[in-house]
């Protein structure tokens, strides 16, 4: 005899209705009833037609909110080529707030895990992916405040390590250009490693929050540097959050007669390719992506389930690639 949503909903103790609403996905169904009901559906061995198909193999989903860093482009492209050894499938999902269009997917598609790379994701859409019991993997960050696997570099000892590199080149006054820190995520975690080194070497006040903020896109660089330089604040380093902002923030210094490293020394974060292929070749602090994204697909595609245990912690080593936009500054 065949098992059905009623034989769940008995073993579970729940409505027949909140079963059918968390196989369907029509609704949020809370953690506590639905391991309940995950508990009561191996037990019975229930599986619902949708599924049957695709329990051989499963689909990995990726929530991606643009495409406008070349970081993100990065991650995307390894995760495309690593996906190959698996039996997995991949799925790219834009994500945009206030848009619940994702939940058919849940509803029509055996989704064996998630990767997201935005710590501002919406968090609607996780509570919804963890009532569902699929596994979450916040790959290159840390958003401690999400119930996730956290696969990253250490971001205050990179930035640390990197503030303190330009400050034994002799630079005192270093521009930062970051993202607005939230929380625990990177880009707060950078900036505590920054100042952290730029305290050790007494700099305070004003030199220790010399920052500017923006998305860490290459056109926010270019902004950002152009509102400083038209207020006229005086440094002779910068340390951006992003190689793609590092760069955008060179493209503005000639406007006013500025040269990296003669006059400038710029120090990116990430290590894209495009960092090692303009001239100068920008120093940067390098993310082992290819690592990361192999760590991650194999975490969600060779498990026997997908299902969320808590916070795990994987923590990779960065590198400082010392290259040609960061040199000493002479004594003057």
């Amino acid at each position: 005899m065949s098992v059905t949503i009623r034989d769940v909903a008995k073993l579970a103790q729940v409505s027949p209705a909140t079963v059918s609403r968390y196989f369907t996905g029509s609704t949020v169904v809370g953690d506590t009833l639905s391991k309940r009901i995950e508990a009561a559906a191996n037990q019975l061995g229930y599986m619902p037609d949708r599924t049957v198909a695709k329990r051989d193999h499963g689909v990995i989903i990726v929530l991606l909110p643009h495409l406008q860093l070349g970081y993100f482009s990065e991650v995307l492209k390894e995760i495309i080529a690593q996906m190959s050894k698996y039996k997995c499938k991949i799925m790219i999902l834009p994500t945009a707030p206030g848009n619940d269009s994702y939940k058919s997917f849940f509803k029509d598609l055996y989704i064996r895990g998630v990767i997201y790379l935005d710590e501002d994701i919406d968090r609607d859409m996780l509570r919804y992916i963890r009532a569902k019991n699929v596994k979450i993997v916040m790959l290159g960050g840390a958003a401690y405040e999400s119930r996730c696997t956290y696969v990253h570099i250490n971001d205050m000892a990179a930035a640390y390590e990197g503030m303190r590199y330009l400050l034994e080149l002799n630079h005192r006054d270093i521009l930062i250009l970051g993202d607005y820190p939230v929380h625990f995520s990177s880009g707060a975690q950078r900036l505590i490693g920054c100042r952290q080194a730029l305290r050790e070497y007494n700099l305070v006040g004003e030199k220790e929050c010399m920052a500017e903020y923006g998305d860490l896109s290459y056109d926010s660089g270019y902004r950002s540097m152009k509102k400083v330089l038209r207020e006229g604040k005086k440094f002779t380093a910068v340390f951006a959050f992003s190689d793609e902002c590092a760069l955008g923030a060179i493209s503005a210094l000639p406007e006013k007669g500025l040269h990296v490293p003669e006059d400038i020394s710029v120090l990116g974060f990430d290590g894209i390719a495009i960092s090692g292929q303009v001239v100068p070749k920008l120093s940067t602090i390098y993310q082992p992506i290819s690592k990361m994204v192999a760590k991650t697909l194999d975490m969600l595609c060779n498990m026997e389930d997908s299902k969320q245990e808590g916070n795990v912690e994987y923590t990779f080593p960065y590198k400082l690639l010392k290259r040609e936009t960061c040199i000493r500054r002479e004594e003057k």
